[in-house]
């Protein structure tokens, strides 16, 4: 664990050394459902954020274009909206004089057969580079912009993050490196087009929310999440139960699960449970929130996990991967 830790400390350092370069970069995460720009001042000896000078995300929605495709490509309404989306961070990063800019895209590019033209479109049209990642950084970069937003044990955290279309857990191994548990058809859109297609038989194409969810549909999705998280790695198994909170980052656990199920700073069981059992049988409207068609399954498979991994508690941090991604070595 002594590499890890160095390598952790180097990271996470708060001194800035006088006389040092300090270098603006923007960090691009192109995820199924929306792309996250940060864009900062960074310490180029120490990778240390010195100031955040924008954060922010624009909604595109390629995981959604994927699941209505015949043919497993982007549609060209999407492809413009991405390339509209791209110029206009290009425009952002000459504003704010950006030096280097690094741009990643995840799950949905991954499986799109059309993403490597699509990614080549755009370094012409908006000269942004972007790089399509395997799963297991983005629980590596998850695991650094957890440990980036506060003091927590480098060798006890463990990491959830849960995307549109892949979730992530995240902890420190034996051998100085990071173990991830994946799942790439788990995310948080992805979990509800199961729930639609699967248990309810209906079309994704036709069908936008899985409201109103019987308690038979809940059963089922319940155990179809909790199989999965069985699988999840003994190494990870054991850190949750020696360190009970286990650490959840990205908009889902803070903007999403956090208002619906917690008690006082952490999510809990008991809060999901209420919320799911008072949010059954009814439709988005009379649910009366903008975000039901994912709210209520969100909180369906983040209790499941929690249940089947014996997670105690839920603690959402307030960051991106993108805080990860401007201070991680391998992409500077």
């Amino acid at each position: 664990m002594k590499q890890l830790c160095l390598i952790i400390l180097f990271v996470l350092s708060t001194l800035t050394e006088a006389g040092a370069d300090i270098e603006r970069r923007a960090a691009i995460d192109i995820g199924s459902g929306g792309t996250k720009v940060t864009v900062a001042d960074v310490d180029t000896e120490t990778n240390q954020i010195v100031q955040i000078v924008l954060d922010m995300s624009f909604s595109v929605p390629y995981q959604a274009s994927l699941d209505k495709s015949l043919d497993g490509t982007f549609d060209q309404e999407t492809k413009a909206l991405g390339l509209k989306t791209f110029k206009e961070i290009r425009e952002i990063a000459d504003q704010y004089q950006v030096q280097k800019i690094v741009a990643i895209a995840t799950s949905a590019f991954r499986k799109a057969n059309n993403s490597k033209v699509f990614i080549l479109e755009i370094e012409k049209e908006a000269d942004i580079k972007v790089q399509i990642i395997p799963q297991r950084e983005e629980g590596e970069i998850a695991f650094f912009s957890a440990l980036a937003s506060g003091e927590f044990n480098p060798e006890g955290a463990v990491v959830w993050d849960i995307g549109t279309g892949s979730l992530q857990i995240t902890t420190a191994n034996t051998s100085d490196g990071l173990t991830v548990y994946m799942g790439e058809q788990m995310g948080s859109v992805a979990f509800k087009n199961y729930i639609i297609s699967a248990v309810q038989e209906n079309d994704i194409e036709d069908t936008i929310s899985p409201n109103p969810i019987s308690e038979e549909d809940l059963k089922t999705a319940d155990i179809y999440a909790r199989a999965f998280a069985r699988k999840a790695y003994p190494i990870i198994k054991q850190k949750i139960q020696d360190q009970h909170t286990v650490i959840g980052i990205g908009r889902l656990f803070y903007h999403s699960i956090r208002p619906l199920a917690a008690e006082g700073d952490v999510i809990t069981r008991k809060g999901l449970r209420k919320f799911i059992e008072n949010s059954l049988n009814k439709t988005d409207g009379e649910l009366n929130n903008p975000f039901a068609h994912v709210d209520v399954t969100n909180c369906i498979l983040t209790l499941a996990i929690m249940k089947a991994l014996h997670i105690q508690e839920i603690l959402p941090v307030e960051t991106t991967t993108t805080r990860g991604l401007l201070i991680s070595p391998a992409y500077w």
